[in-house]
């Protein structure tokens, strides 16, 4: 089944029709809510242009036929002045999207059948490690991360630091281990020593599309936020409240300005061509599995080697499989997108992993340096 508001697909009814439940509980709250909305467009037909579009009254308008034609109760609302989301808290109708993948998504049911069992696999492998960092970094917010807090949809956010970075960046790690063992049989069934190394290889580039993937999410208009805990932001127009929290023997000053480079060399470039390729929840997921069976990991041995091949193999067969279920057959192009987004992430990681760098290598004011007590 699909929505017959925005085509996503569905799994169950809302409202008595056949609607994911962010068109649904969007309706149902602008209804409520009995504001007047203004077609973006100006002609009223903006869903004929792209059906998963932001226009509110299209979108309402939408849901109302198809209610009326359902015989359901329709509650009139008026066409009159756009309404405006504020740059950071916005508000929870408008980003309940069911195909944006989070914690939440791993207590969906999963399809009884399916052409792309291994894409479900990492669909709910993905949310075990989503689940598994929200936890973690909710357990260890602190009183004054309140002051910070931004909501976005269901989730709150509170700005990163760097007393906090270390904590996030091994509950990243831990979680990407427990995608890998949920989404795939052959890696829970190598020796330790192995499962290690290919952890150790692959979490920063997994961790960099991750943060890229909810960044572009939770804030699309914001070139120089990221989310580099699950939970935290970090923009780097501000830095230095990121480092507020640094002893006063370490030079904050020329961190924020390796930071910045690092950041205008190639991060705002990563995450523009990320947003532009605009991944979809599946799509995603595929490039997160071939994250993980990377060109490095069949370096380890001849039976990881053929681990790797055989994954890499059938992620592309499935997501061959989704673009015909999609009603694609022109998607060359679109793959090849897709493997240049892979390529930027690993460009952009080398800030990434500059900054967990300087989290756990104190730069003093003498110019000198010392490793800390903490290590990744």
């Amino acid at each position: 089944m699909e929505c017959l508001i925005c085509s996503d697909p569905i799994r169950h009814a809302h409202l008595g029709v056949n609607s994911c439940r962010a068109c649904a509980v969007f309706y149902k709250r602008t209804a409520d809510a009995k504001r007047k909305l203004k077609c973006k467009g100006g002609s009223g037909e903006c869903r004929k242009i792209n059906p998963k579009t932001s226009c509110r009254l299209c979108r309402y308008t939408r849901f109302s036929e198809i209610l009326k034609s359902a015989g359901g109760k329709i509650v009139d609302i008026k066409a009159g002045i756009e309404l405006t989301l504020d740059d950071f808290n916005v508000d929870s109708d408008e980003t309940i999207d069911s195909t944006f993948l989070s914690h939440e998504s791993f207590y969906d049911c999963e399809p009884s059948t399916s052409r792309t069992p291994l894409l479900d696999r990492l669909r709910k492998g993905y949310s075990l490690m989503c689940l598994i960092r929200y936890s973690g970094e909710i357990a260890n917010r602190s009183k004054g991360d309140k002051q910070t807090e931004i909501r976005i949809g269901k989730l709150v956010l509170v700005r990163a630091s760097y007393s906090t970075i270390l904590h996030h960046t091994k509950l990243c790690r831990e979680g990407v281990k427990a995608f890998a063992n949920q989404a795939f049989d052959d890696f829970r069934e190598l020796d330790d020593e192995s499962k290690e190394f290919i952890i150790e290889t692959v979490r920063g580039c997994c961790g960099t599309l991750d943060g890229a993937y909810r960044a572009a999410h939770h804030f699309p208009n914001k070139d120089d936020v990221r989310t580099p805990g699950y939970t935290t932001y970090m923009d780097f127009n501000n830095l230095e409240h990121f480092f507020a929290d640094c002893t006063d023997d370490v030079d904050c000053a020329k961190i924020i300005s390796e930071c910045r480079k690092g950041f205008e060399k190639t991060g705002k470039a990563t995450h523009r061509y990320f947003k532009k390729i605009n991944p979809t929840d599946v799509e995603f997921l595929a490039l997160l599995g071939l994250s993980l069976w990377n060109d490095e990991i069949p370096n380890l041995s001849e039976r990881v080697h053929q681990i790797s091949m055989r994954y890499r193999s059938l992620i592309m067969k499935e997501l061959h499989s989704y673009y015909c279920q999609q009603g694609k057959t022109d998607y060359a192009v679109r793959i090849g997108h897709l493997f240049c987004v892979l390529v930027h992430i690993q460009v952009s990681e080398i800030l990434n992993f500059h900054l967990r760098y300087l989290a756990h290598v104190k730069t003093y004011k003498n110019n000198s340096i010392s490793c800390s007590d903490r290590v990744l």
